[in-house]
C-alpha cells in the first residue's frame, strides 16, 4: 500500500514549514524525457495481495514494450557516466500542489496478463519502506506501477473541479523488480535556493542506476551516522538545525525554511529533508525510518520509450 499521501499532510503539518506561495519552482512544467536502449529482460508473475488482480514482476534493469505494427525510430538519452544537470521532469512526474490533479496524458492499459509487457508511455510509480526486519538494498528497486486515468473514471480519487486533461492515479497493477545499474536512466529534482537564496527552486540532475545507488548508500550512511541518532533522542527541529547550523557530513540548513534540513553528497543532487525520518502514527513523533532513502528519494514515474528502456523519476525537492 502507498500511504505516502496521508503521511506527507500529517509529516507537513507537523514540521510547519512555511512556504509564501503555494506554487513550487521546483516542479516546473515541461515536456518528457526519454531514455537509454538496453536489451529486453525476461517476465514472470509473482503472488502479491496488496496488488488488483494479476500483478506481475519484471526482473531485469529493462522494461520490454509490446511490438507495434508501426516501425518507431526509437529516440533515446544515454544515461550519463556522471550526474548531469538537466532540464525539468515531465508534468506527470511532479507532485500535485495545492489541491490539483495531475495533469497530461493517460497511461496506457497496463496489461493483467504478465506475458504481455508495459506499452511506451508515463506510468505513475511508488516504492515502498523495507518490510519489518528487511534491510534496505540501495541497489535494488521494486516498483509498484499503476496507470495514470483520466479523472471521473470509477474508483479514482481527483480534487472536485476536475477539467479535462486532470488525471488521477488507478491501483497499482503490477511491480517491477529491477536492478540499478547503468542499464537504468535516472532523473532526479532536487532542491535549490535561487535569487540569493530568497526563493526556491529545483537542481534537477539525470544518471544511471548505479549513480542512484551510489548516493543513496551515502545518503543511508551519512544519515544513520549524523542525524539518526538525535532523531532517536527526540531532538526537535530546531535542535537539530542548531546542530547542523555549521554544515556536516553533508547536511546542512536550507534557505527560506524550506525545511530542517537539506543533503549534498559527493555527487548528484542537492536533496531537501522536510522529513527527518518516519511519522509514527502510534506515538505521533518522528522516528528514524528503515530507510531515509525511500522517506527523501520520492519515487514519482516510470517512463517506458518506444525501445522499451526505462526512465526512472525521482522528487526530493519543496513540498508545500
Amino acid at each position: 500500500m502507498n500511504a505516502r499521501q496521508p503521511r506527507l499532510a500529517t509529516v507537513a503539518a507537523l514540521v510547519a514549514v512555511l512556504a509564501a506561495a503555494c506554487g513550487d519552482d521546483a516542479a516546473p512544467r515541461a515536456e518528457s524525457s526519454s531514455a537509454i536502449t538496453t536489451a529486453p529482460v525476461s517476465t514472470e508473475p509473482v503472488s502479491d495481495t496488496t496488488t488488483p488482480a494479476d500483478p506481475t514482476t519484471t526482473t531485469g534493469a529493462a522494461v520490454t514494450t509490446a511490438e507495434s505494427t508501426t516501425t518507431v525510430a526509437p529516440t533515446t538519452t544515454q544515461a550519463p557516466a556522471a550526474w548531469e544537470v538537466v532540464g525539468p521532469m515531465p508534468d506527470l512526474a511532479y507532485i500535485p500542489c495545492c489541491a490539483s490533479n495531475y495533469v497530461g496524458d493517460p497511461s496506457p492499459p497496463i496489461p493483467a496478463d504478465p506475458a504481455v509487457p508495459l506499452a511506451p508511455g508515463i506510468y505513475h510509480a511508488s516504492r515502498d519502506l523495507p518490510a519489518p526486519g528487511e534491510v534496505f538494498d540501495p541497489t535494488l528497486i521494486d516498483v509498484g506501477v499503476a496507470p495514470f486515468v483520466p479523472c471521473g473514471t470509477p474508483d479514482v480519487s481527483c480534487e472536485s473541479g476536475f477539467v479535462d486533461g486532470d488525471v488521477g492515479v488507478g491501483e497499482v497493477a503490477r511491480r517491477l523488480a529491477m536492478p540499478l545499474d547503468d542499464r537504468v536512466r535516472v532523473v532526479v529534482s532536487g532542491f535549490a535556493c535561487v535569487e540569493g537564496g530568497s526563493n526556491i527552486g529545483a537542481d534537477v540532475q539525470a544518471g544511471t542506476g548505479t549513480l542512484l545507488a551510489e548516493l543513496q548508500a551515502e545518503f543511508e550512511a551519512a544519515y544513520t551516522q549524523t542525524v539518526a541518532p538525535l532523531v532517536a533522542a527526540g531532538a526537535s527541529f530546531e535542535e537539530i538545525q542548531a546542530q547542523f547550523a555549521t554544515p556536516a557530513n553533508g547536511f546542512s540548513v536550507p534557505c527560506v525554511s524550506a525545511g530542517p534540513l537539506q543533503w549534498q553528497g559527493s555527487a548528484g543532487p542537492n536533496l531537501l529533508m522536510q522529513f527527518l525520518g518516519e511519522f509514527d502514527e502510534a506515538t505521533a513523533s518522528v522516528v528514524v525510518p528503515a530507510s531515509i532513502s525511500v522517506e527523501i528519494l520520492w519515487l514519482t514515474a516510470l517512463e517506458v520509450a518506444p525501445d522499451g528502456s526505462p526512465t526512472l523519476y525521482f522528487y526530493a525537492g519543496f513540498l508545500s
